[in-house]
């Protein structure tokens, strides 16, 4: 088979391709509350994905709606089926952009966007890739399908409710990482850890309020504390802010009076996934040790301590008493991505991603036993297993000869702490659309795909389907 043709047909969409993430990008696919029948995730998610699958259809290919939770594009028919596993939902843009985030301005041969490389800038590659080998006549022994999920960023239950209903495809990849291949995913852990306070009255320098962060799996860019100021002036506090900042790297603190004799404290730090925290900066963690340097709280202020002490900027566990590590998989990752205080009741909601090596049940414990002094509670609120495809699997082999061939670089397997689709249907790893040596920008300000990579994504992906479903390759 000659591939010449394939590769010209994925050129030829290039303006169309960058038209259409453009349009998608537009749709703030945030998930929302429910709207109404088949819209699960709300509205907006629910209009990109009849967006997709119009698209998908003004292309011929036969589409799914599945109740909302997601919708499938179909191609050919086998013995097996070879799938591709997207997402349309995004996280909130966050702060800190300075471009458009449902804008999808092109600047220096990159486009901006909440979403473009995670995950409807994959998707498209992934559409378009398996309309390129449509055009081109490539003969399939597999069929093929497109899923377009629509609850990845909050926990996947639209594959569970996909799965439900509709048979899973038997092998594939999720376009939702990095290349070369991603044959290991860390486990995960959402933890909560909670306490009752006793209140503030009485307090010198009472904390009425803390609030950082929409999401565990997001390192929080911004968290805000309501304080009283007691006998203290603005200025002191400022003044005492200024020494905190100065003690510690990457520190950025700021006050404000409010009424009442109260003030706000505002850290600021630098978005991040939540799976690699350590290229964030925790606005979270950074608010906790100023309050306990300044001995704020009352009822909270053990509270508080502990929770400076065991994470603060930390992102290995180390201190909660949970690190571990492997040489397979790397080590243990740890986010506060939610902390909150009403003035009653303090919690702190992790992101912790495990290695191959790693015991929940050993973990919590080490966490009950750090957190318990200071009458802290642990609860597990879900968790998932690690995912592991052998290096020597057909798909992984598969998928890494392409790569090596398209691409000419090195071709090798990864394990990441991110958690993909690639769990929710067997024989699946992750694989693109990232590459090695890119800076990693899914959940973060200014989200952006570089367009020469996109092309090359497509390019990839269309090889792909052809050496894993395709009747012969020469």
């Amino acid at each position: 088979m000659n591939y010449e043709k394939l590769d010209k047909i994925v050129e030829s969409y290039r303006d169309e391709l960058i038209a259409n993430i453009q349009k998608w990008v537009s749709v703030p696919s945030v998930q929302g509350a429910p709207a109404g029948e088949n819209a699960p995730f709300g509205v907006e998610v629910r209009r990109m994905l009849d967006m997709a699958l119009a698209d998908a259809k003004a292309f011929g290919f036969e589409v799914r709606d599945i109740d909302g939770y997601a919708g499938d594009v179909s191609y050919g028919a086998g013995p097996e089926t070879m799938g591709m596993l997207c997402h349309l939902d995004v996280v909130p843009a966050g702060d800190g952009w300075n471009h458009d985030p449902w804008g999808g301005e092109i600047e220096n041969g990159r486009l901006y966007g909440r979403g473009a490389t995670d995950d409807k800038g994959p998707a498209l590659c992934a559409l378009y890739a398996l309309r390129a080998v449509k055009e081109a006549g490539i003969p399939l022994k597999d069929g093929v399908r497109l899923i377009l999920g629509c609850d990845e960023e909050t926990g996947m239950s639209d594959m569970r409710h996909y799965a439900s209903k509709v048979d899973m495809p038997n092998y594939g990849f999720s376009p939702d990482a990095e290349f070369p291949v991603i044959n290991i995913e860390k486990g995960g852990m959402n933890v909560l850890l909670s306490k009752v306070t006793g209140g503030e009255d009485g307090a010198a320098m009472p904390v009425w309020s803390l609030y950082a962060g929409e999401r565990p799996n997001v390192v929080p860019a911004e968290a805000r504390a309501v304080i009283g100021l007691g006998g203290l002036r603005l200025q002191d506090l400022a003044d005492r802010l200024a020494d905190i900042e100065a003690a510690h790297e990457d520190f950025h603190l700021s006050c404000a009076e409010l009424s009442d004799n109260r003030a706000e404290i505002v850290a600021t730090g630098v978005n991040a996934h939540g799976a690699m925290p350590h290229l964030g900066v925790n606005a979270a963690g950074m608010l906790l040790i100023a309050l306990k340097e300044l001995e704020a709280g009352g009822g909270s202020r053990e509270a508080i301590a502990m929770l400076a002490d065991a994470l603060g900027m930390e992102t290995t566990g180390e201190k909660l008493g949970i690190a571990c590590a492997d040489e397979l998989s790397g080590a243990l990752t740890c986010n506060l991505g939610i902390l909150r205080y009403d003035g009653s009741e303090i919690s702190a909601h992790l992101d912790c991603r495990y290695p191959l090596c790693g015991d929940e049940a050993k973990m919590l414990g080490s966490a009950v036993k750090t957190v318990a002094p200071a009458g802290m509670s642990v609860k597990l609120i879900g968790s998932h297993a690690p995912l592991h495809v052998p290096a020597d699997h057909k798909v992984v082999k598969g998928l890494l000869k392409v790569y090596h061939e398209v691409t000419g670089l090195e071709a090798y397997t990864i394990a990441i702490g991110g958690g993909t689709y690639s769990r929710m249907m067997p024989n699946t790893v992750a694989f693109g659309v990232c590459f090695p040596g890119d800076m990693d920008v899914c959940h973060i300000a200014d989200e952006y795909i570089d367009l020469n990579n996109l092309m090359l994504g497509v390019k990839i992906f269309a090889h792909a389907i052809a050496e894993l479903a395709g009747e012969v390759r020469e």
